[in-house]
């Protein structure tokens, strides 16, 4: 079970939809769950003398302070009468990087649910970081599609499975929701013909799942590498799936996000939440 979780929320217009899937997770066990809100600290002074520059330095300070307060009382109104145990946390980033203080609090947690990047939104470069999240955190990110609500996860899965360590830790860092789960399909993507000498880790996979009581099937297909992760999505729709998990492929050094293809085209054009770890 996910005994702590921390959701991070950025924006109120989309605390609605995140609270929702982080709720529908933490009320099945019962769950510690933390909101995080962090801001980047305003300077002082103006670093050149300007006219007003004070003065809108101030502004900028108190619209922080005022979108803090309002995602506050979301959260809280949010958790009202949940079987959870809440607790809130507002941070005043002493830096720049403001995805490294939600990592610092991130790595105490069982797993971190945010919003998916919103690339029409102004302040988006700024604090919208999911992705850096999955792959430096060191914990399972569930990312909630930015538009829509979610209060249904974890009935129907999918797996995106790949032999390789980031889906088997996306796997078992999913297995809280996955032995409650209604289905689990696991889908192996092949980039060509289908060989049946490599039939054996989804199969495996699929055996250790069923152990621990999942209803596990496995399901192939094929398609060429340019297009895996609208096969992927192909198969969300028609699975009717409501929660997808995969591991997040890529490295994020010196603050250079590299997704691989298929993890930056999910993470994209994402339609359901989805797991991902790295």
């Amino acid at each position: 079970m996910y005994k702590t979780i921390l959701v991070h929320l950025n924006d109120q217009r989309r605390v609605a939809s995140v609270m929702g899937a982080a709720l529908t997770i933490a009320n099945r066990s019962n769950a510690h769950l933390v909101g995080l809100y962090v801001y980047p600290a305003m300077p002082t002074a103006p670093p050149v003398t300007m006219p007003y520059g004070g003065g809108i330095l101030s502004g900028l300070a108190h619209a922080a302070k005022e979108e803090a307060e309002r995602i506050h009382a979301a959260f809280e109104a949010a958790c009202k009468g949940q079987q959870i145990v809440p607790e809130w946390r507002t941070v005043k980033a002493s830096h720049a990087d403001l995805a490294a203080v939600v990592m610092d609090h991130a790595r105490a947690a069982d797993l971190v649910i945010a919003s998916q990047t919103d690339p029409d939104w102004d302040l988006s470069p700024v604090l919208d970081f999911p992705e850096r999240l999955a792959l430096e955190c060191g914990r399972p990110v569930l990312i909630v599609p930015h538009v829509g609500g979610y209060t249904r996860i974890g009935e129907r899965v999918l797996i995106a499975w790949k032999n390789k360590r980031e889906s088997a830790r996306a796997v078992f860092d999913a297995l809280p929701l996955l032995i409650g789960a209604e289905s689990v399909k696991i889908l192996t993507i092949e980039g060509g013909k289908r060989n049946d000498a490599d039939t054996l880790p989804d199969t495996e996979i699929a055996a250790a799942l069923a152990r621990h009581g999942c209803k596990v099937t496995t399901q192939r297909s094929v398609s060429p590498e340019t297009s895996v992760a609208d096969e992927i999505l192909n198969r969300v729709a028609d699975e009717g799936a409501d929660l997808l998990v995969m591991g997040a492929y890529g490295h994020s050094r010196f603050r250079e996000l590299v997704f691989g293809g298929v993890t930056r085209g999910i993470a994209q054009h994402m339609t359901v939440p989805t797991l991902f770890s790295h």
